[in-house]
């Protein structure tokens, strides 16, 4: 079973932002070799004609616009552990990853539902569902 396109690209993309951002030399030498490994099994999707190098670049633009978003909120949240946010401020963070999340969830659901390979993530009595839905409706 090849590994679901819709992960390979989440992973990518959460890959891209941990070396620009990293400063480990060391890491980010794996990091490329990971980043190299998930691009050549998305690029085994292209070479098998399930979708186009252009649909391609298009979702993993939007998963690492969605995964910056919550790298930078969490940020947000991890300066307010050290007292630079207040507890409300910190509250309206964690609302907003809650939603930057179920955009996430709804690209990778719309590769899943494009390429008819994988599994849409299910929410059940989750926060989440309703930015996924308004994803949904207006990708």
């Amino acid at each position: 079973m090849r590994y679901p396109l819709d992960e390979l690209l989440d992973k990518r993309s959460i890959i891209q932002l941990k070396i620009e951002r990293g400063n480990n030399s060391v890491d980010k030498e794996r990091l490329r070799k990971e980043y190299q490994d998930y691009t050549q099994a998305i690029d085994e999707f292209i070479a098998d004609e399930i979708c186009t190098r252009e649909q391609i670049e298009t979702w993993h633009s939007e998963l690492y616009e969605a995964n910056e978003k919550t790298w930078n909120l969490e940020d947000n949240i991890r300066k307010g552990q050290t007292g630079h946010l207040s507890l409300e401020e910190v509250g309206r963070t964690a609302l907003a990853i809650r939603e930057s999340n179920g955009i996430r969830v709804g690209i990778k659901a719309k590769v899943v539902s494009t390429t008819g390979i994988g599994y849409r993530e299910i929410k059940i009595n989750h926060a989440s569902e309703q930015a996924i839905k308004r994803y949904n409706e207006n990708p």
